[in-house]
C-alpha cells in the first residue's frame, strides 16, 4: 500500500503546485509542467523511503481470490489498451458510453496544455469559468506539456488507475470488493437466456456497470477510487481503532488525499464528507483525529470547491426527484414494449429488483444482523451512513441528470461489500458462499463482458487529417478567442482545445449551466439571422468555423459571412471566419 499511497501523493501534489504555479504565472507551459511533476516524483520518493521498513502482513490469496485479481487484470487491460485507437486516419475508441465523456476529456486535456489563463473559462460554455473537477486531466496536461503523446498517456494513465484502484479495492474488502467492482448488477443479465449473446444487458438500465459506465469513462475515478478506498481504509484504523494488521496512512497523507478530491471528483469528496460529518454528530470516533483531519483539511478543500463550482455559483443542481429512475422515458418504453399498458405501473414495479436483483435481501440481512449485534461500532458507522445516503439519491438528485446520483450510490455499495462477506457470508459453507456471488454478482459480470467482447470493434470521433489540419489553421489565433460553430462534443475545435459558445449540450446541461438562451442565439447565428454580427458579439464569439458538422447541423443558413467578413485559414475541413474583419 506505501507504492499506491505514494503514487496518489505524486499525482495529487503535482497537480496543486501546477494549479498555484499556473495562477502565478498566467497558464500551463513546459517549464511548470516539469517543476510539477519533478515535484510529485520527489514526494513519491520520500514516502516510499519513508515506509521502506513498514511491512503490511496479509493473508495470501486463495484460489477464488485469485480469479478475483485475474478477472479485474483483465477486464482492465481490455478496456484500457483499447481505450482510444487509430484505424487508418479515423481516431475511435471501444465503448459507445465514451463517445462524449472521451471527447470531453480530450477538450480539456488540450485546453489546459494551450496555455489558458488561471482560473480557466469554459470551453464549452460562453459564459463563465470551468465548473468541472479536472484534476485528472490537468495531471494529463503537464504530460502532454512535456512532449508525451496525449493519445498513448489516456492509455498509460488509465492502465496506472486501474492497478491502484485494484490495490485499494483489495486493501478494502479483498477479492470481494474486487469482483463486486467488476459485477454489479441486477436481473437484467438473464436475458442471455432469451438472445442467446452476450451484451451489456445493463446499458439501458440506471444501474449500469461500474467497469463500463464510470471508470471506462470518468476520468476523475482514476484517482477517486484509490483516494476515498485508501481513507476508508486507514480511518477503520485510525478513527475507530480497528486493529487488523494495523495498516492506515500518515495523517499529512490523509490530508492530502481528502483535501484535494474535490478537485478529482466532487461526489467522492461529497461522500467520504458526509461520512465524516454523520460520525461527528452521531458517533464521534477519536475526536482529536477527526478535528485534525477535518480541521487541516478545511481551507484547501474548501478553495478547490470554490473554484471547481465557479465561486459556488456555476449552476443549478440540487433538485427533488423522487424514485430516483423508474419513471425515465426509455425504461417507461422499454415497459411498454415489453408487457404492454400500463407501462408506468410496470416500471414502478420491477424498476428495483431489474435493476438491483438480490442485493436489498442482502441488504436487509446485513441491517437485522447489525441492529442485533453489540460488538460491531465500525460496522455500524458506515453501513447506516452509507445506505442513508443511497436513499437519499433515491429521492433528492444531486445533479441535473438524475443518474448522475450513481456516482454517490456506488460508494454506498462499495463501502457495503466488505461487510456483506464479513457479517453474513464469510463463516458459511463454501456452496452456500458461491450461490451468494453467482446471485449477487452473476448477471452484473455477464454484462460486463459483453460490453467489451470481440463484438466492439471501437466507434469512431474524429479524423486526424481534419485535427490536423485545424491544430495548423487556428495556431496564430490567440487561446483565449472564442469560436462559434455547431454545438457536438467531437467538433475538431473542442478537440484541439479551442474555446466554443456551447459545446455538447448533453455535457453543457449536465453541469447544471443556463444553456437554453445561448443556444437559441447560437442557432440563430448559425442560420444567418439578419442581427448576426450583434449575437455573434453577445455570445463573445469573434470567430466562425464552417466546415462538414456545420454543413449538416445548419443546412438552410444564407451564411452571410461568406460577403461580410474575412477568411483567415481554409482547408479540405472547412473555413474559419473573422467576424470583425470585412474581406479584402
Amino acid at each position: 500500500m506505501n507504492y499506491v499511497a505514494a503514487c496518489l501523493y505524486a499525482v495529487s501534489s503535482s497537480t496543486l503546485l501546477a494549479i498555484v504555479l499556473a495562477f502565478v504565472r498566467g497558464g500551463l507551459n513546459p517549464s511548470i509542467a516539469g517543476t510539477a511533476l519533478s515535484f510529485g516524483l520527489l514526494v513519491a520518493s520520500g514516502t516510499i523511503w519513508s515506509g521502506r521498513h513498514r511491512a503490511t502482513p496479509g493473508r495470501l490469496p486463495g484460489a477464488w481470490e485469485w480469479a478475483a485479481i485475474i478477472a479485474f487484470a483483465l477486464v482492465s487491460l481490455r478496456i484500457f489498451l483499447w481505450l482510444v485507437f487509430f484505424e487508418g486516419d479515423e481516431i475511435k475508441v471501444l465503448s459507445p458510453n465514451n463517445l462524449g465523456d472521451f471527447s470531453l476529456h480530450l477538450t480539456y486535456i488540450r485546453f489546459l496544455a494551450n496555455g489558458v489563463p488561471f482560473w480557466p473559462d469554459n470551453p464549452i460554455f460562453a459564459s463563465g469559468r470551468l465548473t468541472y473537477p479536472v484534476g485528472v486531466d490537468l495531471f494529463h496536461s503537464l504530460l502532454v506539456l512535456l512532449g508525451v503523446d496525449v493519445f498513448r498517456a489516456f492509455i498509460w494513465t488509465g492502465l496506472a488507475g486501474s492497478a491502484l484502484t485494484g490495490a485499494a479495492l483489495w486493501r478494502w474488502g479483498r477479492g470481494f470488493a474486487l469482483f463486486g467492482f467488476l459485477a454489479n448488477g441486477g436481473l437484467a443479465a438473464l436475458a442471455i437466456f432469451y438472445v442467446g449473446q452476450l451484451d451489456d444487458f445493463q446499458s439501458s438500465f440506471a444501474w449500469k456497470s461500474f467497469a463500463l459506465a464510470l471508470f471506462a469513462t470518468q476520468r476523475g475515478m482514476l484517482y477517486a477510487f484509490p483516494a476515498g478506498l485508501l481513507l476508508l481504509s486507514s480511518w477503520r484504523c485510525r478513527l475507530f481503532g480497528e486493529e487488523g494488521d494495523g495498516w492506515h496512512l500518515p495523517r499529512w497523507g490523509e490530508v492530502l488525499l481528502y483535501a484535494s478530491l474535490p478537485l478529482f471528483h466532487f461526489h467522492t469528496f461529497l461522500f467520504l464528507s458526509l461520512l465524516l460529518a454523520v460520525w461527528f454528530f452521531l458517533a464521534p470516533p477519536a475526536p482529536r483525529e477527526w478535528w485534525l483531519l477535518v480541521g487541516s483539511s478545511f481551507v484547501p478543500a474548501t478553495v478547490l470547491v470554490w473554484l471547481i463550482t465557479g465561486g459556488l455559483h456555476g449552476g443549478h443542481v440540487l433538485g427533488w426527484k423522487a424514485g430516483w429512475m423508474w419513471d425515465d422515458d426509455i425504461f417507461v418504453r422499454w415497459c411498454q414494449e415489453t408487457f404492454g399498458d400500463p407501462a408506468r405501473l410496470h416500471a414502478a414495479i420491477i424498476f428495483w429488483p431489474l435493476n438491483f436483483g438480490v442485493l436489498p435481501l442482502f441488504v436487509a440481512a446485513l441491517v437485522w444482523v447489525l441492529l442485533r449485534g453489540e460488538r460491531f461500532p465500525w460496522s455500524r458507522a458506515v453501513v447506516f451512513p452509507a445506505l442513508f445516503i443511497f436513499l437519499l439519491c433515491c429521492f433528492v438528485k444531486f445533479a441535473p441528470w438524475e443518474w448522475d446520483n450513481t456516482k454517490l450510490m456506488m460508494w454506498s455499495y462499495l463501502t457495503l461489500l466488505p461487510f456483506f462477506w464479513q457479517h453474513l457470508l464469510a463463516r458459511r459453507p463454501a456452496w452456500m458462499r458461491g450461490l451468494a456471488c453467482v446471485a449477487l454478482f452473476g448477471s452484473g459480470f455477464l454484462s460486463t463482458l459483453g460490453g467489451i467482447d470481440q463484438t466492439h470493434r471501437g466507434f469512431p470521433i474524429a479524423s486526424q487529417f481534419e485535427l490536423d489540419g485545424v491544430t495548423q489553421a487556428v495556431r496564430a489565433i490567440p487561446v483565449s478567442e472564442r469560436f462559434a460553430g455547431a454545438p457536438t462534443y467531437n467538433h475538431p475545435l473542442l478537440l484541439c482545445g479551442r474555446k466554443m459558445v456551447l459545446g455538447y449540450l448533453g455535457h453543457v446541461a449536465s453541469h447544471g449551466l443556463a444553456w437554453e438562451e445561448p443556444a437559441r442565439q447560437l442557432e440563430a447565428l448559425m442560420n444567418g439571422h439578419e442581427a448576426w454580427r450583434a449575437l455573434a458579439t453577445e455570445l463573445g464569439a469573434r470567430f466562425l468555423f464552417w466546415g462538414r458538422i456545420e454543413e449538416e447541423t445548419y443546412p438552410a443558413s444564407t451564411q452571410p459571412w461568406r460577403e461580410s467578413a474575412r477568411v483567415i485559414a481554409s482547408g479540405e475541413w472547412g473555413r474559419i471566419y473573422d467576424l470583425q474583419s470585412a474581406p479584402p
